[in-house]
Parts: structure tokens; sequence; C-alpha cells
């Protein structure tokens, strides 16, 4: 039920301006079934305009996902659930099976991910080198655009955003511990708390968890090739990637009048990678990060009259760590050169400053106008690297079987020590042209101090055609800012650019939303999606190695198709259909399927039990034309929970993933021949307690 109607209907459930949601099973679904779609076009969200309106008027594709539709799906992490949205593709990396999400055939780099309204994203590693997704027991909703968002969120929203907003202080509904066990010996223990002190409203939640992970069987990796290649056995394959973990994840609010103060600490550790980016099994890295962030948020819609004000002061600190370094290449390679591997080293650390201010003004008839301003600070002030293969600090290259030899605060370095400083200046208006008609424009300014500045506009017509039909045009423009490594950083393999530009695109969207009667509802978007500049590494002539360069262009369209539909009294049925068409560029994305569908089934029977089935089919992914290997065969994974309400504070759950037992694999170079094995058959069992009556 992850599409955009249904989604919408469990954050009512959730909301504290609607009367308590009943307790029995029966009761709930009864209670969804009773919401008409008058409520539902009230229902506001933010994350469209950055101002709150409802969702049928919002000039975009949103999406949103609540922490009770995720907790119907049995979901225990944010990327369980994204799969489920139209558009999006999550791909599991072979490189510590980092989940890369991707919009509409776009690579990961050009998605926006932020917590609260702060972006994930780093200088160096996008999401994080050994970003794991986010635990579910956090999440209060998730508000999700497919198409750009550039002109509200600046950088990296070419093709989607995705907002998670987390339970904080005034937001948790009761006080509750759980505990879930599973296969891979996974344990998880959990818990929220909302009080009040002092006048404060206090949130609080935790999680702590650990797993042996999903360690895939590979049959030959990428020693493999270079053993056939050389005459050599090297080569760990075939063997098991091993893809460990721990997690700790602690977030403190407090809430009083238009203040709110935001304190979170996450941390992975034990992070067993598995596989080297180049497809080599590693069974050594047992690395780690941290993340840590404290936010002072001012939200005062009525600070003045016909003005709203909103301001933000936010710090983030990231912490990266290859612990004793990855294992490029194993022990023995290149004919017993280096006894110990090859062994690279590394660790990293950011910090970030943000502050902005934006005002809301209403004296003009008929217009919201929005005008705002930042300044974002991030600064790459620790960077620390440790080889025995490749360029030594001399600049000349290492002998074979040199000792580990400090790299740091050389050119030669993974990166460089710098800083990055943007401005940015952003106007929107939302214009009510009529009853059934409004008109929304914006722009964004953005100024870089390492490549330039940056415009990106956006136009939205959303027009209430009649009271059954929602039809919406828009029209956008976005960019990705290079990362480090393309504008600084030299590898083994690549060269920095510094007069790199940013990638940009453009995007048109047509809409229909139609709600055919009380039980039923459809949604259709049609997509055209064009990419400029795109950065790739291209050869350099007298060099072995490439160099970063804007070089080329890829256009993308698309259909997605969502339903949404109560069958009967105690059973709603959904599901979506993502076609999307790729011109034949060398951009193409072979890792995304051209077609995915997803059905979900939920329902009721006696006071005290629900259920839920999901199935996800994707598509045949094709190879590049320099590729011989067959295409990745199509897959449908099944996923299935069983909840049951024991009393008015005890409930228990059990899932199983990928039901049928289905041997699915992911996408990946030609380094590992046979693709990635994505999980086999798993199992969780789960218990939570409520300390509150009224659930």
């Amino acid at each position: 039920m992850n599409n955009k109607i249904t989604k919408l209907i469990l954050v009512l459930l959730g909301s504290s301006q609607i009367h308590a949601t009943p307790a029995s099973a029966d009761e709930r679904l009864d209670y969804l079934l009773s919401l008409s779609l008058e409520e539902l076009a009230r229902l506001e969200v933010s994350i469209s305009t950055e101002t709150k309106q409802p969702i049928s008027e919002a000039p975009a594709v949103v999406t949103v996902i609540t922490k009770e539709d995720i907790r119907a799906t049995g979901a225990t992490n944010l990327v369980d659930v994204l799969e489920g949205v139209p558009g999006i593709h999550v791909r599991a990396s072979q490189f510590g099976n980092r989940p890369l999400i991707q919009f509409r055939g776009a690579n990961a780099r050009q998605t926006l991910l932020m917590v609260n309204g702060a972006s994930l994203k780093d200088l160096m590693w996008g999401f994080g080198i050994f970003w794991k997704g986010l635990p579910a027991s956090m999440i209060e909703r998730v508000e999700i655009i497919r198409g750009p968002g550039s002109a509200l969120f600046g950088a990296d929203a070419s093709a989607g955003v995705i907002n998670v907003i987390t339970k904080t202080a005034g937001k948790i509904e009761h006080n509750e511990v759980g505990a879930r066990a599973g296969s891979f010996d996974t344990y998880t223990t959990w818990g929220q708390y909302g009080g009040n002190w002092n006048g404060f409203d206090v949130g609080f939640t935790a999680e702590l968890s650990t797993t042996n992970g999903h360690d895939p069987f590979i049959e030959a990796d990428g020693q493999t090739a270079q053993d056939l290649r050389n005459g050599t056995n090297t080569s760990l394959a075939p063997g098991t990637a091993e893809y460990g973990w721990g997690n700790m994840d602690l977030r403190f609010s407090l809430a009083k009048g238009p203040w709110r103060l935001h304190a979170d600490y996450v941390r992975h550790s034990n992070l067993e990678i598995g596989l080297t980016g180049a497809g080599i099994l590693d069974p050594v890295t047992e690395a780690s990060d941290s993340w840590f962030n404290i936010d002072l948020l001012y939200d005062n819609p009525n600070f003045a009259p016909n003005w709203g004000v909103n301001a933000e002061l936010r710090f983030q600190h990231l912490d990266y760590s290859s612990g004793q370094g990855f294992q490029e290449h194993p022990p023995g390679a290149f004919n017993g050169d280096y006894p110990d591997g090859v062994i690279n080293k590394m660790r990293s650390a950011e910090r970030r400053a943000i502050i902005e201010a934006s005002g809301l003004y209403s004296g003009f008839e008929n217009h919201a106008l929005r005008l705002g301003a930042g300044h974002i600070w991030q600064d790459l002030y620790f960077v620390e690297q440790f080889i025995n293969m490749g360029t030594g600090p001399d600049g000349e290259p290492l002998p074979p079987g040199s000792p580990l030899v400090d790299v740091s605060d050389t050119p030669y370095a993974f990166a460089p020590e710098k800083t990055r400083n943007i401005d940015y200046l952003f106007l929107q208006d939302i214009w009510n042209l009529s009853d059934d008609l409004e008109l929304t424009t914006g722009v964004r300014y953005d100024n870089y101090s390492d490549f330039g500045d940056t415009l990106n506009p956006r136009i939205g017509l959303v027009w209430q055609t009649n009271d059954r039909l929602t039809t919406k045009v828009m029209y956008g423009e976005a960019f990705r800012a290079p990362s480090y490594q393309e504008l600084f950083a030299e590898t083994s393999f690549t060269l920095p650019n510094a007069d790199l530009e940013p990638e940009k695109s453009k995007t048109w969207d047509l809409s229909f939303s139609y709600a055919a009667n009380k039980a039923l509802r459809v949604d259709l978007i049609l997509f055209h999606f064009q990419q400029e500049d795109l950065i790739r590494a291209i050869p350099v002539d007298g060099l072995s190695k490439r160099q970063f360069q804007n070089q080329g262009e890829h256009t993308i369209r698309g259909i997605e198709l969502e339903a949404w539909w109560e069958a009967a009294k105690n059973l709603r049925i959904s599901g979506n259909y993502t076609y999307r068409d790729q011109d034949e560029s060398e951009f193409r994305a072979f890792d995304e399927p051209n077609q995915e569908a997803y059905l979900r089934a939920d329902g009721a029977f006696g006071s005290q039990w629900t259920w839920n089935v999901q199935a996800n089919w994707i598509g045949k992914r094709e190879r590049a034309s320099n590729d011989t290997r067959p295409s990745v065969d199509d897959h449908v994974l099944t996923d299935a929970t069983l909840r049951y309400r024991a009393s008015r504070n005890w409930e228990i759950s059990a899932s199983i993933r990928n039901l049928f037992d289905v041997n699915a694999r992911e996408y990946t170079g030609r380094s590992i021949p046979n693709d990635l094995p994505l999980p086999e058959r798993n199992f969780y069992l789960e218990a939570r307690y409520s300390f509150d009556d009224n659930l």
C-alpha cells in the first residue's frame, strides 16, 4: 500500500487533529474505510513548497509514508519501504551492501536525502560511505518528491527528494519498548519516550542492533579475473561476502512554543564491507562511522500580521574510518609481492554548519510569498591515509612489498582537506488564480566557493478539474554539485578537475489524480527527465588515468501508475507500475530495470489480528553493449507480516521476507560475473510493549 493515497489515509491516523485510533484491528480498518476523499484532500504536507498546504494542491508528485504504514508492512528500515514507491529503485551495492536510492532511472547521486530538512550528503561519499539506511523505529513519517527539488532544497535534488521526519518532542504519542530477533543472527532493541518537563515537551528515541549480515556466496570475484590473466591463484572466491554490522541510534529533542532543539547521535560499528569497490572479496575490514548533529529550529506562523517566520541553526559532524584498512587485494596478490595483501587504511572527518531564515508573507490578496536566505559551511578538516601500493608521499610509486606508508597531507591522499562555502537565496509565490486553479512559481540561487553559481526555477499549475479529477502540470530545473573526489582528489585511476560545472536537469511532469468513488482512486504521472553536463571520467592522452569532465546528455521518459482500492470491509489492495524509457547514451542506468511493479494487500480478521502481504516485481536489467553477460533476470520478492494485539499494551508480530525463497540477483559490474545474490528467505519475530492505555 505504498502508493500516495493509501499512505495519506494512514497519515491521518497519526495526526493529533483527528480523533484517537481505535484499538482493535477490525475497528482500525473500519476507521480507515470511513475517511472521505475530502478529508484526504485537506491533509497538509510541506515538502513540495516548504509551506503547509493540502496535498491535492501540492505542485509536485508527492508520496507520504507514515509510521503506521511502515509498521503494517513489518519494515525495520527506511529502505524496506522505498522500493514500493513508484519511480524508486533501491539497489544493493556490492561495497558494504550499501543501499543506493535511485529515482526515475538516474543514479543515486541525483537523489537528495534529508532528515528533518537537513541533507545527509557529505563532501566525498554521498549519503556516507557506510550508509545503512535509517531505523524504522525513529521515523514519524517520510515525505517524498518524485522529480526536481533544487528550487527549494539546492544541490543533489535532480531526480527526487526524500525527507525523513523523526519522532520528536510533542509528536511521540505513547511510551514504548520493543525487541526483535531473526535470521542472520539479527537482534534489535528500541524504545521511545514522550513527556513534559518544566513546560518543555521532551522526546527521546533509541535503537541498538547487531547483525551478522546476509553474507551472500560469491562464485567468482574481481581477483578471479586477475588470477586467470596472470596464472595465479590468490582469489578468496568462491567464498562469502561478509556484511555484518552494529548500529546505535540515539535522538533527543525539546520543544516549547515556536522553538525546537534536536540532538542526534548515530554510530555504525564492526562494519564488514564484504566486497571492495573493485568487486574483490574482503573478509578483513571492520570499519566504523559516526554522525552527530544538533539543530535549533524556530517556526512561528504568526510572527507578525501577515508574516510567518522560520529560522534554523544546525551543526553536524561526520567521521569515517576503515579500521585497520580495506584489503583491496588478498594476501599473495601480484605473484606474492604482497604477502599481507594490498591494504588501504583511510579515515576522514567533516563538519558542517547551516544558518537559514525565511519569511512567509500573506498580505497580498490570493498570494503566499516566501523569501529566504542561508549559508552553508562544510569543512573536510581531517584526512588520513596509509597505503602499501600506489603513489607514495614523494610522488614516486611504492615498491612491491612496501610497508604501509602515510600519504596524509600530500597531494596523493584520497582527498584534500578543504572547505566549501555556499550562499543561497530563494523566492516562491503561491497564487490562487481561482477556487479551482493555483499557480506556484519559485527560483533559488546558489553560489559555491569552489565552482561558481547556479540558478534553478520551478513552476507548477494545479487544476481541480472537477470534484473527482485533479490535474497538475509541473516544470523544474535542478543540479548536482561536483563532489570533492571529482573536483580535487587524485586516485589510482582518476584525475580531478577543478573546472567542473554542476550536472543539470530539466523535468516536465503531467499528473492526473482521479477518484472514481469512495473506494477507488487512480493516479497517472507522465514525466520527461533530461540531464545535461553529466560528469564522467574520460581517458587522458598519454596517461593511464582518466579525468572527470562534463560530457554528455541523457533523457529518460516514463509513466508511473498507482491505484488504491478498498475491496471489502476488511480488505484493501493497492499497487503501482513504473515504465521508464531511457535513450541509448553511455549514461544509461543499466543497473535499473525499465519496468517495475508493486502489489500490496492489507486485511484484518477477528478483533486482534491484522496481516499484510506485498510483492515487488523488478524487471529484467540489460547489459551495456561491451558486456557480453546475459541480462539479469527479473524477479518477484514477496513479504508477509502477521500482527497480533495480545492486549492494549502488548503486540507481537512475525514477518517473512522473500517468502518463496527466490534466487534474486542485483546488477553488478563485470568484476562479479554472476552478480550479487540478494537475501534468501529470512524471518524475524517482534514484540513491543506500550506503557499507555490509549493506543
